[in-house]
């Protein structure tokens, strides 16, 4: 979602209106063709970024806490018109990493702010970018007078269509949208949102993902609240929903691309699996957890499953267990026949047993999403652990099952 271009302080328009070619993209301004001398003394152009940012209805101002005086620049370093390095703009010409937005290719950060704004910073956009505007384009004004940044001519935007209602300003914030971009595009199912099944849903839903698929059968219920993020109300209880059609009620306003399935996973249907390029298992049942894994496998999709395993001392009247998480991939899944529980269960045996607290509910679900993550890129992974158990007694977490590498 691109940032708007009325905001009554972002100076966007102002600096239309003075003919920049000017652009916003993945709350990210982009001013393009700016004039420049190469070391060589030619004339170049180059694109100036600097954030861009939402903060509701209007822009964050460039002095705020979430921005800065600071701008990237996509070009050779700039110089004067002698060809000596312009070191006005920064401290090294040394290159710096390229800025989180796609298409766009930088090469410097540039850091100059003029005495008169010195303790205040710059009050808009327009204020920052025409100064390091002049900066630049002086000097090339000074080999041809007649070249210029303000060519007047409209930009489009090229910002692609987001599944955000309202933009990801917090992966902006932190310079990660390069990052959270590997997750862009990708179809992730859901099986099962129980407790751990809707904590994975809670974070999956505040990443780029084109598409979130939920599949589970039952209604939700008093006791899923406390076991679940957010808080419902009496009414949304009262109403015997689906889960899967409460959690996409709860997360719509946010974003798009949530889809509810409101039936189990079974031999019938477990087909409709085939077009996913990630799926997370959270189900409590032995059998459909090895048909779905089996299924998984079969097609070369990734996942991961979750479970936990938590019981009450009755001397002690303490809590102990473990929640676990198995990762599978296309060059990792031998380890998968013993670290999966498949068997067939006792139905009344297991929900006398399947004790569920909603804080290990929400770790076991961080858990298989920061795996998951592991496995697409955003975070790094190291020990290329297919098997993570967590023991609540000991708080300590076991890596087992390791691969020699990615995929």
């Amino acid at each position: 979602m691109s940032a708007k271009p009325t905001a009554p302080d972002s100076g966007l328009q102002q600096l239309k209106d003075q003919g920049l070619e000017v652009e916003v993209r993945q709350q990210h301004l982009l001013v393009h063709s700016v004039p420049y001398v190469t070391m060589q003394r030619q004339i170049a152009r180059a694109t100036i970024v600097c954030k861009y940012m939402e903060n509701g209805d209007s822009i964050l101002a460039p002095n705020s806490n979430s921005d800065n005086h600071q701008v990237w620049w996509t070009g050779d370093f700039p110089c004067r018109a002698d060809g000596k390095p312009l070191r006005e703009l920064v401290d090294s010409t040394v290159e710096t990493p390229a800025v989180p937005v796609d298409g766009c290719s930088t090469k410097f950060q540039f850091s100059n702010k003029p005495e008169e704004w010195m303790q205040t910073g710059f009050a808009d956009h327009f204020d920052k970018i025409t100064h390091y505007v002049m900066l630049i384009e002086s000097q090339a004004q000074a080999i041809d007078p007649d070249v210029t940044a303000y060519t007047r001519k409209i930009v489009e935007s090229t910002d692609s269509e987001s599944v955000f209602r309202y933009a990801d300003t917090a992966s902006v914030r932190s310079e990660i949208v390069a990052v959270s971009n590997r997750l862009k595009g990708l179809k992730v199912g859901i099986v099962g949102a129980g407790g751990t099944g809707a904590y994975i849903l809670d974070q999956v839903v505040k990443t780029p993902v084109a598409e979130i698929h939920i599949f589970d059968g039952d209604d939700f219920k008093q006791h899923n609240a406390f076991r679940a993020p957010g808080a419902a109300s009496r009414e949304e209880i009262a109403a015997h929903m689906k889960k899967v059609d409460y959690f996409r009620k709860v997360y719509d306003p946010m974003r798009k691309g949530i889809e509810p399935h409101p039936y189990f996973i079974d031999a019938t249907n477990v087909s409709e699996l085939e077009s996913f390029d990630f799926v997370f298992i959270s189900v409590d049942k032995g059998p459909a957890r090895k048909l779905i894994s089996d299924y998984l496998r079969s097609m070369a999709i990734p996942f991961v499953d979750v479970g936990m395993d938590v019981d009450l001392d009755s001397d002690t009247l303490l809590l102990d267990g473990t929640c676990r998480v198995t990762a599978s991939t296309k060059s990792k899944y031998d380890h998968l026949a013993a670290c999966l529980p498949t068997a067939e269960d006792d139905e009344d045996a297991l929900y006398r047993k399947n004790i569920q607290i909603a804080d290990l509910n929400a770790l076991n679900a961080q858990l298989a999403v920061i795996k998951w993550k592991q496995m697409f890129g955003f975070y790094e992974d190291a020990a290329r652990a297919h098997q993570i158990v967590f023991t609540v007694a000991t708080t300590s977490v076991a890596r087992e099952e390791r691969s020699a590498g990615r995929g």
